[in-house]
Parts: C-alpha cells; sequence; structure tokens
C-alpha cells in the first residue's frame, strides 16, 4: 500500500494528515476491537477474522466484563490499553459510540472504525445528531473516522481483515491485482462482490466500507488509492457523493494519474434512489448530472456486478488502444459475428482486413472458414496453427484492439497467455464455453489476459476502454495546453453582478438577461427598450422593418402566455396598434407586475433554432444543457449536459450528442452549414459564466438560440436570467 515516506513533502497539512490516517487503517501495526466477545455476532466476528487471516498486528480485545476473547488478553477501556492504536474498531449500541470516540482521541488513536449502527440512517433527529457528533470530534480532533454502520476495511495484499464480514474464510485465495474497491454498502462489498471476484480469479487488493461517510468519505479513500503505488484501478459502488466538488476533483486527480475510477451508481430510479436514501442516508442527486461528469472525467459508469469486477480486471491488466478499430475472431462464424454485431451497436469499428493480413490468412486457412473480419477460423483456431493466426492478427495495422470469443480450448488459452505481454494492441477474451471446464478456464483466470463470459460484455468493455484512453489523452492535452486554465475577468464579472442585483431576487427581463450575457460574448438581437409607443415606433425604424415586440418586465418570465409576444410587425401602424393591445393584455394576465416597457427587436428568421440552459445541481453546481429548439425537443430527449465548466472539445462532443443536430448542421438537404465554431465559442463563455457568477445565478435559458450560417455566428433570441436568492441567515 501506499509508502508513507517522512521526508517527501506532500499536498498541504490536511492532505497529508487525511492520508496518513487511511493508511493506519488499513496498514494497522495495532488494532483494538470495542466490544469484541467470543459470541457470534459482529463483535466476536471482527477478532475472528483477524486471527484466522493472519494478520500480524497487535490484537487489543476490549470488554470490561472479559479477562480474555478467544486466547487473546482483553482490556476493560480504551484508556487501559498499552499503547495508542493504529486502529479501533468500535463494536457498540449506538448511545455508546461517542464517549468510546472521545476516549480514543484522548488515548491518541490515529484512526476509528465505527461498525456500529443507529445514526443517520434512521432518519430520526437523534440518529443524524449522533452522526454529526462523530463528524465534529473527527474534525476537530484529526482523527478520523470510518464509517458508522459500516462492515469495515480490508488490505487484502497485507492479510489484513478488519471488518466482521462472515464471508472471510482462512481459505480464501487473495489476489494483488491493483484493484481498490470502495463501496457504501457493506453487503454489497463483502457478501456479492467478494465471492463473485473471486469466482472470476480477480479479488481486489483492498476494500473499504464507507457506511454513511459521518467524516471519511468515498472521495477520500480514492484520493488514497491515487497516491498508492500499488493501486492501478479504483471500482466503487456507490449511492451518492456527500461533496460532488471533492469527487469532481479526485476524479481530475485519478485522470492525471492514469488509474481509471469504475463506478456502479445505483439509485437512477425514483424507487432506487428512495432506497438509497433509507439505507445510507446518502443522497443520490441528478442521475444526467452524475452521467455528465463521469463522462467528462473519464469515469467508467458500469451496469451491474459482473461488468464491475470485469471491467476493472480490463483496466487493471489492458494496454491503452490506439483507436476503436476492433479485430474480432472465433472459431465459430456465428459467435464472431454476433460479437461483431455488438461491437457495431456501441459505435465501435470493425474495418475489413488488409489485402496483405487476408492473404497470410488464407496461406495458412485455404478455403476454410473466413479469413476477414469477424474472421471465423473453424479448426485453425484451436489446433497448434493458432499461434500463427493469433500472430498474423496481432500483426494487422488496421485494427487497435482484437476480440478473442471462443469455446475454449488449450490452445487457445496457452498462446493467448503466451502473447499478451508483448502484444502490440489489448486482446480480450470471451469464454463461451462451460463455467466447469477444468484445463483451460483456469488457466485464463490466473492470467493477465482480461476475461469476459458474454459477447456483448466484451463489446461494452472494449467500448469503455476505448473512450477512457481517448478521454486521458484529450485531457491531459488541455491540460499541457492551458486551455484548462481560464482567468476570471474582474470587470465584466462585476457589470454582469451589478445587472444581477438590479434583479431584485427574481427572474431578469428578457433585456437585463441579455445584457449579462453579452459581456461575456453571447450576441443578442438588435433591440431598443422603449416607454412610449412614439419611441416603439422610432426604435422600429431605425432597426428597420420588419420588428419583433416583446413586454419587458422582471415579474413575467413567460410572456408568450400573458400575450407579450408579437412578431412580425411590417410598419408604424402595426407597431402603435401592437403597442396598446400588448399593454392590456398583459395588465389583463398580471395586474400586479410592474413593467419595465416594451423591447423592439430585430425579426432573426435565418438560422437553426437550439435552446442553451444552465441550472444548479444540488452536488455538482452548475450544469450545462444544449437541445434542439422546438417543440418536438422534449419529446425526442434531443439534448446533452456537462458539469461547468467545459473545454471546446467537450463542447464538441455535446453538439455530436445531440441526436439530429450534427447532420442538420453539416447542410442537411440543402439547408446552410451552420455555425460550429461560434456554437462551440459560446457554449464554453456561457459555462465559465456559470463558474464566475458562483452561487449569484439560480438558471439561464437562452430559448432560442440562433445559429446562423458559417461565418455568421450566433444570436440570442430571447434570455431569461434566474438569480439565485440568498439564503437567510440563521439565528
Amino acid at each position: 500500500m501506499l509508502i508513507v515516506d517522512e521526508a517527501r513533502p506532500m499536498a498541504g497539512a490536511m492532505l497529508d494528515a487525511k492520508l496518513r490516517s487511511i493508511h493506519a487503517m488499513l496498514n494497522p501495526k495495532s488494532v483494538a476491537i470495542v466490544g469484541a466477545t467470543e459470541k457470534a455476532g459482529y463483535g466476536g466476528n471482527f477478532l475472528k477474522n483477524l486471527l484466522a487471516s493472519g494478520s500480524k498486528a497487535r490484537h487489543y480485545p476490549i470488554n470490561p466484563n472479559r479477562t480474555e476473547v478467544d486466547g487473546t488478553r482483553c482490556y476493560p477501556s480504551v484508556t487501559d490499553l498499552p499503547e495508542a492504536p493504529d486502529l479501533v474498531g468500535i463494536v457498540l449500541p449506538a448511545q455508546l459510540v461517542v464517549p468510546t470516540f472521545e476516549a480514543c482521541v484522548a488515548k491518541g488513536a490515529k484512526s476509528v472504525l465505527i461498525i456500529s449502527a443507529g445514526f443517520a440512517e434512521l432518519g430520526t433527529d437523534e440518529g443524524r445528531a449522533r452522526q454529526e457528533r462523530l463528524r465534529d470530534i473527527a474534525r476537530e480532533s484529526g482523527v478520523r473516522l470510518c464509517g458508522p454502520n459500516c462492515l469495515g476495511l480490508a488490505n487484502v495484499a497485507a492479510q489484513s481483515w478488519t471488518t466482521p464480514s462472515t464471508m472471510i474464510s482462512p481459505n480464501m485465495h487473495t489476489f494483488d491485482t491493483g484493484i481498490g474497491l470502495v463501496s457504501q454498502s457493506g453487503a454489497t462489498c463483502y457478501r456479492t462482490l467478494l465471492p463473485l471476484a473471486e469466482d472470476r480469479g480477480i479479488g481486489f487488493s483492498s476494500m473499504i466500507c464507507t457506511g454513511n461517510e459521518a467524516d471519511l468519505e468515498t472521495s477520500d479513500f480514492m484520493q488514497y488509492m491515487i497516491a498508492d503505488p500499488g493501486t492501478k484501478v479504483i471500482a466503487a459502488v456507490i449511492e451518492g457523493f456527500k461533496d460532488g466538488a471533492k469527487f469532481a476533483e479526485t476524479a481530475d486527480l485519478a485522470l492525471r494519474a492514469g488509474k481509471p475510477i469504475v463506478i456502479l451508481k445505483v439509485g437512477r430510479s425514483e424507487v432506487g434512489a428512495r432506497g438509497a436514501n433509507s439505507h445510507t442516508a446518502a443522497m443520490t442527486g441528478s442521475d444526467t448530472a452524475h452521467d455528465a461528469l463521469f463522462r467528462q472525467k473519464g469515469v467508467v459508469r458500469v451496469n451491474d456486478y459482473d461488468e464491475l469486477v470485469e471491467f476493472s480486471a480490463m483496466f487493471a491488466k489492458a494496454k491503452a488502444p490506439r483507436g476503436p478499430r476492433i479485430g474480432v475472431s472465433s472459431e465459430s462464424g456465428g459467435i464472431s459475428t454476433h460479437t461483431a454485431d455488438k461491437c457495431g451497436e456501441l459505435g465501435l469499428e470493425v474495418p475489413p482486413l488488409s489485402p496483405e493480413t487476408r492473404e497470410k490468412m488464407v496461406a495458412i486457412m485455404g478455403d476454410r472458414g473466413s479469413a476477414a473480419n469477424p474472421a471465423d477460423l473453424t479448426q485453425f483456431g484451436v489446433k497448434e496453427s493458432f499461434e500463427q493466426v493469433l500472430d498474423i492478427l496481432l500483426g494487422e495495422d488496421n485494427q487497435d484492439l482484437l476480440i478473442l470469443s471462443s469455446v475454449g480450448g488449450p490452445n487457445q488459452a496457452k498462446f493467448t497467455i503466451a502473447a499478451i505481454e508483448n502484444a502490440p494492441k489489448p486482446i480480450l477474451f470471451v469464454w463461451n464455453g462451460s463455467a466447469r471446464e477444468s484445463a483451460s478456464l483456469p488457466l485464463l483466470k490466473n492470467s493477465n489476459v482480461p476475461l469476459f463470459f458474454a459477447p456483448v460484455k466484451a463489446a461494452q468493455a472494449a467500448r469503455a476502454l476505448v473512450d477512457y484512453h481517448r478521454t486521458r489523452r484529450d485531457y491531459m492535452a488541455e491540460v499541457a495546453s492551458g486551455e484548462r486554465q481560464f482567468p476570471l475577468p474582474p470587470a465584466a464579472l462585476a457589470a454582469f453582478e451589478e445587472i444581477v442585483r438590479g434583479g431584485r431576487g427574481v427572474a431578469l427581463n428578457e433585456y437585463a438577461s441579455k445584457q449579462a450575457l453579452s459581456l461575456f460574448g453571447v450576441r443578442g438581437t438588435r433591440e431598443i427598450l422603449c416607454r412610449e409607443v412614439d419611441d416603439a415606433i422610432d426604435a422600429a425604424r431605425s432597426i428597420g422593418f420588419p420588428v419583433a415586440m416583446k413586454i419587458a418586465s422582471d415579474d413575467i418570465p413567460h410572456k408568450t402566455e400573458a400575450g407579450g409576444v408579437r412578431l412580425g410587425l411590417k410598419d408604424a401602424d402595426e407597431v402603435a396598434r401592437a403597442f396598446g393591445e400588448m399593454l392590456v393584455a398583459v395588465r389583463g394576465h398580471h395586474p400586479q407586475a410592474r413593467i419595465d416597457g416594451v423591447l423592439i427587436q430585430e425579426m432573426v428568421s435565418d438560422g437553426l433554432q437550439l435552446i442553451v440552459g444552465v441550472s444548479r445541481d444540488a452536488h455538482f453546481g452548475p450544469v450545462l444543457m444544449l437541445g434542439l429548439g422546438g417543440i418536438l425537443a422534449e419529446a425526442m430527449a434531443a439534448s446533452s449536459w456537462r458539469v461547468c465548466p467545459i473545454t471546446s472539445r467537450e463542447a464538441h462532443e455535446m453538439i455530436g450528442e445531440v441526436r439530429g443536430l450534427s447532420k442538420i448542421a453539416a447542410g442537411y438537404r440543402g439547408l446552410p452549414k451552420a455555425d460550429i465554431a461560434a456554437l462551440v465559442d459560446t457554449l464554453v463563455n456561457i459555462s465559465r459564466l456559470a463558474v464566475w457568477a458562483g452561487d449569484s445565478v439560480e438558471s439561464l435559458d437562452i430559448n432560442p438560440l440562433a445559429v446562423r450560417a458559417e461565418g455568421r455566428g450566433v444570436v440570442a433570441l430571447d434570455a431569461l436570467l434566474v438569480p439565485r436568492v440568498a439564503e437567510p441567515a440563521s439565528r
């Protein structure tokens, strides 16, 4: 695990102390168990697991009613211990936990693990108060805490099992795979993932159950694994993040370090979110925002336990592919075709073999099978000739990753294992044979070959591997170029805040919203605010007919419904008539509204109409949305999301994710090509504005944003900026 070098400077005293505390949890030289007993239950299992696993730590059972437990001397209290322990595990009724934690602090313990339940997960004021007190003690004392309501920790590589789980056995195989696991659910960790990983021959180097996360959170343990040279991949089961900004920072650190994070996030549905909330008092947050952040930071989101285990093992074993071109091969044409289908459905390329490679294959196979991609190797996929065939396929320059899908055979296993170390591209192996096969399957499980048990899982894993390494390459290039640094524009921000303050804490009218946006390079329509009918006529003549007229009022965010929009006014008479009619209609709908006048605007009839918006996510802050305009946008779910700020690359990705937008913008059916460069700049600028504005903006909508023909830019035809109302100060 992490080597803490006393001479090595670390990033700040707080980070240094936190990592040292986690290091003590996972590498304890001394462990105390408060509530230890020889009886069945968590208090009994904790010490038994330490003794059975061969832990080299000094063990201190604590129970005032015992003199020894399982042959080990027992102490009446933490105060009576002969030394300050590295780790104290607490297995007591909830009402005794806080005073026991205080005793640990007084003794000088380095870290504490609280197994006990009865805290915020109960949903009661008493439970929440207990948990808040634990957090306060941990933060004030510097004695960091894992839990409560958790199932403990395991440094599997060091044979240290500080957990009361009943799934621990002295006969368990251990694997130093470089995969660290963090799970907010203890049962998922030990009762589901541990045996599943052992069955697959994968295993975890470390396992951490965080429970309610009163103090240390998932992100804290991830940061430890990022700093740990022995961890290659971080696997996680989460219900929600206590601190979304901390996780975003952690994901950045992992991406820079080249350590993939593979996450199974539960609580996607409303029902699942309710279950998560009642389980560990976790707030699951917006699934859309989580997906957006995961995509930006290269976090790999999986859908089930099998994927979590198999994808994590793949990232620990596989090389980085150069691109998305996949080679597929099997001794069965049906299997290889099915596998290729799944790759194609996920947007991976399955290109034809080069003529040179095909010629070499035909020289071996003759007229048997199919020397193509996907390849049907027939008997040549299971005989000694497979070594030659595999060498040819690995030498194909037109492929970046090779998927072997097979019913299994000793030659395939032997030659694949031998080839993988020096192969110029990653190899994924799909086992389609019996799970009880004893000749080849165990060899593959214990090798560096990423192993899967269904073609669709291998295809999904290939997609994840390609996407992760592409994202990391792009991200590191942006870091090197400085694109991820953007200086704050103080003058523009000061003017923006002045406009927002003038909004009196309610939605700004369209005129003020566009003024605010213009400070950050988002151009609006030419328009003039008018309070009298003669001014409106003069403004229309100045702009040029036809014009649009819109009511200007902070109290009327939805102008159309109130009769506050008129389009295509062709002359002065129409302007005068519309002015009077609009005021009557609007006052009929909103008699108490303060009306600032009317906007006379240029008519913009050309351009591709889109929706751009910013909303505030409870976990991750401002989130940017791009979608198609018009009445079908919501029905088609034609939108893309990112957590702010974004780069130009991420803006291009958003455009590509909105269904149909790229095709339309490229000049679909004679339409002019849209000014994509201007749209990209606008998205980047709005995302930066959302971050610069901090807590002063609740939401922003530009609907529609007209993307005009190439070279003509974009225009905000309407905008609504809603300031964030400050929370009242608590008394």
